[in-house]
């Protein structure tokens, strides 16, 4: 079972002690970075989900313990059990964070085609339909700012008026591609009859789905409960990237 950090809800610890004393090494793990926040996206969690784990509040799955560890620059044993030296962080925090030599690699990144397939937000000049250029996005801040495996996202370009302001003609669309139903009221990308679109949806009890633009020129649509279900949702608007 897993709390909403997505962390394991019960004690991978025996005893209290144990727990404090990974406490004490997480701390000690800051102590050498610039802040937590920092680390915590180096990590590829939430800045409020090392807090937690700081002050005991929750505890990481083993997966996060070794993203953690290897982030860190510490043995998995170590910063579980302390099992060995405790690590010299000293040169790990210069190298990483004072402009050091070792940057970040192509395999720290996703590559996303900017235009792989565009969503109508009204009408507009389609996109093409080839990929126009790559857009990198960093592993470990899709992981930090979404809490989403990298391969769990994809790049939509906008085309059309019908969601200004808050999305333009042309702007790029990050999608969580686990929302693949109208869970919650949200701004969505599906298909319906051939046509991709981005939507904000509200969906009812009974099935009724309101699809709603943003531009208020354009009216909200009532989408019946039957003809809902020809609808295939490609993923939940996460994030939107584009001019001012």
């Amino acid at each position: 079972m897993r709390n909403k950090s997505g962390d394991v809800a019960s004690s991978p610890f025996q005893h209290g002690a144990e727990r404090q004393a990974f406490v004490a090494r997480l701390q000690f793990v800051l102590d050498h970075w610039p802040s937590a926040d920092k680390l915590a996206r180096a990590a590829g969690i939430s800045p409020s989900a090392l807090r937690k784990w700081l002050r005991g509040e929750a505890e990481p799955s083993r997966e996060r313990l070794i993203t953690f560890a290897d982030a860190a620059g510490v043995e998995i044993a170590w910063l579980v059990r302390g099992e060995g030296d405790r690590p010299n962080l000293r040169n790990i925090s210069n190298r990483r964070h004072e402009g050091g030599t070792d940057g970040p690699t192509v395999d720290e990144f996703l590559l996303l085609p900017q235009r792989p397939k565009a969503a109508a937000a009204g009408s507009g000049k389609p996109a093409p339909e080839y990929p126009a250029e790559f857009i990198a996005f960093r592993h470990d801040w899709i992981r930090a700012e979404f809490d989403l495996d990298p391969g769990q996202v994809m790049l939509i370009s906008a085309v059309g008026d019908s969601m200004e302001p808050g999305i333009r003609d042309g702007d790029l669309l990050l999608v969580d591609t686990r929302q693949d139903a109208f869970t919650e009221f949200g701004i969505y990308v599906f298909e319906a009859r051939g046509e991709r679109l981005v939507k904000r949806v509200q969906r009812k009890f009974d099935g009724t789905l309101y699809v709603i633009s943003d531009n208020a020129v354009y009216q909200p649509e009532a989408i019946s409960s039957e003809l809902a279900t020809e609808i295939r949702v490609v993923g939940k608007v996460i994030w939107r990237g584009g001019g001012v």
